[in-house]
Parts: C-alpha cells; sequence; structure tokens
C-alpha cells in the first residue's frame, strides 16, 4: 500500500505557541478503515513513533501524532520545555480535541482511535471520560496504577511552594528524582540513565542521544502530571470511561506500572465497571513497549487490537 507522510501545524490553545503533527496514510483514502491519533509520553516527541505510525497506516490507518505543549517541535524559540501553559494538562487535552476535528474533517466517516503511552496515557485516559463520544476504541500504554492521594497531596502541595518561590517555568532537580529518577534502579549496573525504557539498547541509545528527549518538565509541569494522576484514579474516573474496546499493554519490568500490578489494577476496576478491556503484559519487556525488542509482536498486538474494535464499531453501526 502506497503511504503518505505529511506535516502540519496548527494554533495551540495556550501561550501562542503552535502543535506540531506528523501524519502518515495510505495515499488512497479508500484504504482508509480508522483514524488512529497518538498522544505521546513525557520528554520526548512525534518522531519517535513513526515506524509505529508507517506498520499501521500499511494496514489502512490514517495515523496522526502531535508533539504536545512544551515537547518537540511545539515549543516556538523562546519557548520553554516541559511547559505546559497556565491552563496545565487542559491544555494537552484541548489540543488533542483539536487534532481530532482536524482528521475527523478528513476522515468523517470513519472509527476514532486514540492511543497513548506513559504520560501519554494519562492524558488519553482523561480524554477519554472528557470527550466520550470522539473515540471507538482505547489503548493505555505503560500506564500507572491509582496513587496514594496523600502522597500525590503532599507532593503537590511541595511543588506550588517550589512554584510560588521560584514560578510555574523553573526547573528543580527534586522533582525528576521523585518521578523518574528512581526508576533506573532495577536495572543496575546501569549502562545508561534511561536502561528502564528498554531492553533494545539501540532504543536506549536512540532516545539518549535525541535533544528533544529526556528533559526535566517545568515545576509546573510535574504538578500537572500529579493532577493527571489524581483525575484518572478516582472512582469517578472508571465509571465515566466510555463502554468502547479497551486496551492495557505494559511491560511486566515497566516501573511505571509497578511491574504489571498497578496495569492489572487498573484492568480489574475497569472489568468492576463493566468495561472490555483486553490486557497484555509482556515478560521482561520495560516501559516503552513500542521500542522493545519484540516491537513486531507489540506492533501486531495493537494492530489486532484496533481492528477488531473497527469490526465491533461497524456491527454496532449496521445493527442500528
Amino acid at each position: 500500500m502506497e503511504l503518505l507522510q505529511r506535516e502540519m501545524s496548527f494554533e495551540s490553545c495556550a501561550d501562542d505557541e503552535r502543535i506540531f503533527v506528523r501524519i502518515v496514510e495510505p495515499v488512497d483514502r479508500e484504504d482508509v478503515k480508522a483514524v488512529l491519533q497518538i498522544a505521546h509520553g513525557m520528554a520526548e516527541h512525534s518522531l519517535l513513533y513513526m515506524d509505529f505510525a508507517r506498520y499501521m497506516a500499511s494496514k489502512g490507518f490514517a495515523v496522526a501524532v502531535n508533539d504536545h505543549l512544551g515537547h518537540g517541535k511545539s515549543v516556538s524559540k523562546g519557548g520553554s520545555y516541559g511547559y505546559f501553559g497556565e491552563g496545565g494538562y487542559q491544555n494537552l487535552l484541548t489540543d488533542m480535541h483539536k487534532l481530532h476535528d482536524i482528521m475527523h474533517r478528513d476522515y468523517p466517516y470513519v472509527p476514532y482511535l486514540l492511543l497513548g503511552h506513559s504520560m501519554g496515557s494519562f492524558l488519553s485516559r482523561a480524554y477519554s471520560v472528557l470527550y466520550p463520544n470522539d473515540l471507538s476504541g482505547i489503548a493505555y500504554l505503560g500506564t500507572c496504577g491509582s496513587q496514594r492521594k496523600s502522597m500525590l497531596a503532599g507532593q503537590r502541595t511541595f511543588a506550588e511552594a517550589r512554584i510560588k518561590k521560584l514560578g510555574p517555568k523553573a526547573h528543580d532537580a527534586i522533582f525528576a528524582k521523585l518521578s523518574t529518577g528512581r526508576f533506573n534502579q532495577a536495572f543496575a549496573p546501569n549502562r545508561t540513565a534511561n536502561d528502564w525504557l528498554s531492553r533494545d539498547e539501540a532504543e536506549v541509545d536512540r532516545y539518549t542521544n535525541d535533544p528533544l528527549c529526556g528533559f526535566d518538565l517545568t515545576i509546573s509541569g510535574y504538578r500537572d502530571i500529579l493532577d493527571l494522576q489524581a483525575l484518572i484514579g478516582t472512582a469517578k474516573w472508571f465509571r465515566a470511561v466510555p463502554h468502547i474496546p479497551i486496551l492495557l499493554m505494559a511491560g511486566e519490568q515497566d516501573p511505571v506500572g509497578n511491574n504489571g500490578k498497578g496495569v492489572r489494577q487498573v484492568a480489574h476496576r475497569l472489568v468492576k465497571t463493566g468495561h472490555d478491556v483486553h490486557l497484555v503484559l509482556y515478560p521482561e519487556a520495560r516501559h516503552v513497549v513500542l521500542c522493545e525488542s519484540n516491537k513486531q509482536q507489540v506492533y501486531e498486538d495493537i494492530c489486532g487490537f484496533m481492528e477488531a474494535a473497527v469490526r465491533q464499531t461497524k456491527a454496532k453501526e449496521n445493527a442500528s
């Protein structure tokens, strides 16, 4: 199948920034069976997803992935990496919805799917309850379980105090230590500071050597992540998730998901609220399953889930 890869941008809802987008799609739009929008993780950007995007496009999906505010090419000259604007994570959700509207105008009659990795999974979990009618299927990759309310509240209070003292765009190394800084410990002796991301050393090196990856968020950015985690851990969130196919996928050695325990917890709670959940945990895989040593299997598993969600959506449409 012949593919078209293009780039575009649109005006963000915040900070006079423009949101950069990469799109991969079949040249013949008649070949498109669904749209897949991707929300990338913290301190990375859309380029890392192009191999997967081309794979999915070859299977008939129009794939769009944007650089979030404070990331990649969505940071203008003089802009701040790791800063989400005064509206916090809500700005990222609004921008994601803007991209949805752009892609939906191009493909108004096909199912719309969303995939989020890591921080992108937190955003996708929030998006799915804020815009439930947008979606026909959701994939949460490398997500976390519910965090202790007392821990989130304590860290948020500390973050607000540091913001008051240093400003929202300031950086403080303590927050990296509190969030991702501890994740590499389980993989000692360490070859790099990012061994926890993948068993594939080439993929780890690609991330480590990428100047647009691995930066610390601003203090307010870390606060916004805490707010996201608080939201998606509530009973209200689990009840509000739309009743569409849900994929939970992670590595069993992923520290973000507490080595699978947190991901199983999310799956269990979604099943209890009557949701259609497909759980995949890869033995020995680490955080970024799309860049793992078994990534071809990961690609195929995601594609199989997405194709099944498309079939289910069309069956419902034909029955109504």
